[in-house]
């Protein structure tokens, strides 16, 4: 109580100093509470013999409503909650937290045949089902997504699968009443955003209209994500306090149009707002909304003065009281890193600016109001004036009016978008960096084209939809205004997001920028109240921090001088990074998806990577593809985007479609296409390469195969290392009498049986090996006759599963091996 008692003062005390104090108070108070009262996210873990990999029986109810994913194959998701689970005879009663995927095994390229298969879940239903239980595990990489930490905030703590066939409704419902109206509401709303009965949209549209009003984005395509991220446009995409201003801005205009006292207009607003949030989602940043929304009303219905700052740091204050780990969400610093740019920022420059032009059009007939206003602003009405008497004899007066009042007002909004749009972009350039790797170098005239529109296209679908409730052919017209807004919006940032510069990628930035560019926006917000040459100076280094937040490149983390092989934790599949001695690099694989069902889960894009970005590698000189399996072409063609290689070094594979995309896209990017054989043999960066397969007569099968696989042996002085793909014994058996010699191994097909003979261990006689596999996969790898094998040779064995990225480290005379965790 003492904690809002001082956050109410600061914001409603006359006297600045006391405001000033109060804030402090309650700024040491909110960071006393977090440390003290922060809660801890606790979630109820299985015993271990659930999680085996055998079927488990779970009783539960959905805590979350089913959403269809997008991919390869139907699959549905939903978080429930358990009741029970048994498996052998036993029986665990503690609730726990479940992230399941319902999947069709045998799914039909038309998902309408096995639609039917899908219960469609909505939060409270109760459920049974059999399925198999696995803990969620995060990527061993630098750089790699917290996922277990982001589920254990939603208070998951296991992941099921589970096949469609296998799971039963129960009869009632479990779960608290605002629940189920949430879920009620969302599935009509919904139903009429997506049905062909209201004709509201198109199956093309409706999916955007979906996520951008009401926060549902089960129907968007990775394509159409990061064509918005890419042009800094992604806050159109989600729900986000955006949205909330937009709606209350119009539901507080019509309110006055039809003459409702101000206290009714703002109580209806805060109303309106409140429930869009409830059905929304009362997520960080709708909550952050309202409550800047309803502190800002109110202090308008007491006559106080709105300083948006203030309202944002009350905002601020309320959600770390409630959740105090929110300080270390992207979200939460990103919305107000935006709102300080706005209101520390943009605000006091547009008051010293524009202004004082917007002050002196109001009530441009009263000749009384002259005198309340500035010289230059009262003298500035009086030309308007002059001007419209003269035109009026042309034009006639509400015309002349028009055409003197318009292009002023028009220039002044045009100014204060670009000025708010710039400083807002130049102060996010920083998180968007560290967050996602992105400049947003095209985000100011993105935003300049469709930020004018976004309240068109916001508040016509929200009138669309309620109408549509009443009467569906008033509704369509609604409709087709926030249609035509959407494909105008789509077609700018679709022109803009296949610009060259629009797809650039940045490093983690090094310590210097990350102080550099947070200085340059400390700086602006102090020196833009200050003197004029002060408040310029400080929008000039904020512009050039954030050109160096933007450009900066930070300096690699490798070691000169010596031959680098890490292998990346990629799960089931196999990535290596090579660095060689002069500091050129090689990607050999990417990882990927295995299975005739995927998700659009990327591993290059998600997985490799951020894991070079946080290393500092911002280009690759070449990738390399083994063979095209999954696991290892899967994340290929997202790195050739991202890293623009010079060459793509590959073998003798099929002509499978993954292999010619591949290729497409490494034509599209400029990449030469360099195909190699055993018996080559050519330096590379301070080393020497030697190909030991496939040979030059090989003829692969119509499918791609393990034996497909290039193999390479690295030489550096007096170490070598040798990368040998997915071969098995047939190849290895060739590969064997090539003198194949090395003190490293990278272990081929993730420690499978057919894979590592005894004749390959005698002829390469390594010291290391690395394996390549994924944590509990279902294939059982690495196969316990491989290890001992192993173990036999006296070879020291790495696994990714175990230890994540590992890197070895060859000075031509020794190998050293790193762990990325510095065990």
């Amino acid at each position: 109580m003492v904690l809002v008692a001082c956050a109410l003062a600061a914001i409603f005390a006359k006297s600045l100093r006391l405001a000033q104090v109060c804030a402090l108070l309650a700024l040491a108070g909110s960071g006393a509470f977090a440390r003290t009262y922060a809660p801890v996210p606790h979630v109820v873990v299985p015993p271990m013999e659930f999680l085996s990999g055998e079927p488990v029986e779970i009783t539960g109810h959905v805590i979350s409503d089913g959403a269809v994913l997008p991919g390869t194959g139907l699959r549905e998701r939903f978080d429930l909650q358990t009741e029970a689970m048994r498996a052998n005879g036993v029986t665990f009663t503690e609730p726990v937290g479940i992230r399941a995927t319902l999947f069709v095994s045998d799914w039909d390229e038309n998902l309408e045949i096995v639609a039917t298969e899908f219960p469609r879940l909505a939060y409270g239903d109760r459920v049974k089902f059999t399925g198999r239980l696995r803990l969620p595990r995060n990527f061993r990489n630098p750089g790699a997504f917290d996922y277990e930490g982001y589920l254990r905030g939603l208070g998951i703590s296991t992941i099921a699968s589970v096949k469609a066939g296998n799971i039963d409704k129960l009869a009632g419902g479990k779960g608290h009443q605002l629940g189920f109206w949430r879920s009620r509401i969302r599935r009509s709303i919904l139903e009429h955003i997506n049905s062909p009965v209201y004709g509201l949209w198109s199956r093309e549209d409706a999916p955007l209209i979906a996520a951008m009003v009401i926060g549902d984005e089960s129907g968007l395509t990775r394509h159409v994500r990061e064509e918005f991220q890419a042009t800094g446009a992604y806050h159109l995409l989600v729900v986000s306090g955006m949205n909330v201003a937009l709606l209350a801005l119009a539901v507080f205009w019509v309110a006055r149009l039809v003459r409702l006292p101000e206290w009714a207009a703002a109580s209806v607003t805060i109303a309106l707002c409140v429930f869009y949030a409830y059905v929304a989602g009362l997520g960080a940043p709708i909550l952050r909304a309202v409550l800047m929304l309803s502190v800002y009303l109110i202090g308008r219905l007491l006559y106080r003065d709105r300083a948006a700052l203030n309202a944002t740091g009350f905002a601020a204050l309320v959600v770390l009281v409630i959740s105090p780990a929110a300080l270390f969400d992207a979200g939460f610093q990103l919305t107000f890193l935006a709102l300080l740019a706005i209101a520390g920022i943009s605000l006091p420059i547009l008051e010293r600016t524009s202004r004082p032009y917007h002050t002196a059009l109001e009530y441009l007939n009263s000749t009384s109001y002259d005198l309340q206003l500035p010289p230059k602003s009262a003298q500035f009405r009086l030309d308007l004036r002059m001007l419209m008497e003269r035109s009026a004899c042309f034009l006639g007066r509400r015309l002349a009016r028009f055409a003197v009042i318009g292009p002023p007002r028009f220039f002044l909004a045009a100014y204060e978008l670009i000025v708010v749009s710039a400083i807002t972009q130049a102060v996010l350039v920083l998180p968007m960096r560290i967050y996602f790797h992105r400049a947003a170098i095209v985000g100011l005239p993105a935003n300049l084209l469709v930020l004018p529109l976004a309240g068109v296209l916001l508040n016509s679908a929200v009138a669309a939809i309620a109408l549509s409730y009443i009467y569906a052919p008033v509704a369509r017209v609604a409709g087709f205004v926030t249609a035509a807004t959407l494909h105008w919006t789509l077609r700018c940032l679709a022109s803009l997001s296949h610009l060259r510069i629009s797809l650039w990628r940045t490093t983690d930035p090094s310590l210097t920028i990350f102080l550099l560019a947070a200085a340059g926006v400390v700086i602006a917000v102090i020196a833009v109240r200050r003197k004029r040459l002060f408040a310029l100076s400080g929008i000039a280094l904020l512009l050039l921090s954030a050109g160096l937040a933007a450009f900066g490149r930070s300096a690699p983390l490798i070691e000169p001088g010596k031959l680098e092989i890490t292998a990346i934790d990629v799960g089931q599949g196999d990535a290596l990074l090579v660095i060689s001695p002069d500091g050129h690099s090689l990607l050999i694989d990417a990882g990927g998806a295995i299975g005739p069902t995927r998700g659009e889960f990327d591993f290059g894009e998600d997985v490799v990577s951020p894991y070079l970005w946080s290393r500092g590698l911002d280009h690759l000189d070449v990738v390399a593809l083994t063979h095209a399996h999954g696991d290892h072409i899967g994340g290929l063609g997202r790195m050739i985007e991202n890293f623009r290689p010079k060459e793509l070094w590959v073998g003798i594979n099929p002509p499978a479609a993954v292999v010619r995309q591949l290729y497409e896209i490494a034509a599209a990017n400029g990449v030469a296409l360099r195909q190699h054989t055993a018996g080559e043999e050519f330096p590379w960066g301070g080393t020497n390469v030697r190909v030991l397969s496939p040979p030059a007569d090989w003829h692969p099968k119509s499918k791609p195969m393990n034996d497909d696989s290039l193999a390479l042996l690295l030489t550096y002085g007096n170490t070598r290392a040798l990368l040998a793909g997915d071969v098995e014994h047939r190849m290895e058996r060739l590969i064997a009498t090539e003198s194949p010699q090395a003190d490293l191994l990278k272990v081929a097909h993730h420690g499978s049986a057919t894979s590592t003979t005894p004749e390959l261990l005698q002829a390469v006689h390594p010291s290391f090996a690395v394996i390549s596999v994924g944590y509990h996969n279902s294939f059982g790898h690495p196969r316990p006759i491989v290890l001992e094998r192993l173990q036999d040779a006296h070879v020291k064995t790495y696994r990714t599963d175990m230890m994540g990225a590992v890197t070895f480290l060859l000075d031509g005379s020794k190998v050293e091996a790193k762990l990325a965790s510095g065990r």
